[in-house]
């Protein structure tokens, strides 16, 4: 496919100087979820090309920036894709200042968890989605009922950064209702994903995520059960701790 927008053929210039050829169908397809090909690049290199490129755009509009948010996340390759999400982490509060409802569209072209939590936490993430609840707080019930099993791992990783950040009671409640609707999904995508969302929540709602979990013990996977019981009892993810599921009285 032809890259018609211009910041994005600037970008892709520059990861392709920077790496081998683009392969396909290599071991990493089942870890990382999708056979998109990409580029052989380590990440701090990406994040070296990101961050170089956006200083010199510092006067990029967001709409300018969304187009070529838009543009990486069309394209082909996961590392296109990938490299989407790395300049949101080094972008301007102006830039910023685009329609989230444009994640609707984005996730339609991500797959696997790589390419989701690329585009869905990080700086961005952070500040944005409680600094603009009212227009995140629907997109978040509304990704946790998509048939598209990426929106529903985003509607959970998205508040990862941000209730790491900060106490946030509204989102907590947000959070425990979406992971009420997909508690009983098998999928690792969403297991996992259960997990990391309770794990993050624990720095400033440790009593929330423990009654939670104590109510909703028989129905949780079992494996955010174990992930968020040892951070809940150390503080620390650690596999040296016991973390027998051992169901409250």
């Amino acid at each position: 496919m032809a890259v018609v927008n211009a910041h994005h053929t600037e970008i892709l210039a520059a990861i392709q100087k920077n790496s081998g050829k683009a392969s396909q169908h290599t071991f990493q397809d089942s870890y990382l979820g999708n056979t998109h090909p990409r580029y052989a690049i380590r990440a701090p290199v990406l994040r070296t090309i990101a961050r170089a490129w956006m200083k010199q755009h510092r006067d990029l509009s967001a709409i300018a920036f969304a187009k070529l948010l838009t543009s990486l996340i069309e394209a082909e390759s996961s590392t296109e894709k990938c490299m989407a999400g790395i300049l949101l982490d080094y972008s301007t509060d102006e830039q910023r200042n685009f329609d989230p409802a444009l994640f609707d569209h984005w996730l339609d072209h991500l797959i696997g968890w790589a390419e989701v939590d690329a585009v869905c936490t990080g700086d961005y993430t952070a500040y944005e989605i409680d600094g603009r609840w009212k227009k995140w707080k629907p997109l978040l019930r509304k990704f946790s009922k998509s048939a598209n099993i990426q929106k529903r791992r985003a509607s959970l990783v998205l508040c990862c950064s941000p209730v790491r950040r900060q106490a946030y009671p509204e989102m907590a409640a947000i959070i425990f209702e979406n992971i009420d609707r997909l508690k009983s999904e098998k999928e690792i995508l969403i297991t996992k994903a259960i997990s990391w969302i309770l794990r993050s929540m624990v720095k400033h709602h440790a009593a929330l995520v423990q009654a939670y979990i104590d109510a909703n013990f028989d129905t949780l996977p079992r494996i955010a059960i174990r992930e968020t019981q040892v951070v809940l009892n150390t503080g620390k993810k650690t596999k040296t701790v016991s973390t027998r599921m051992v169901k409250k009285k």
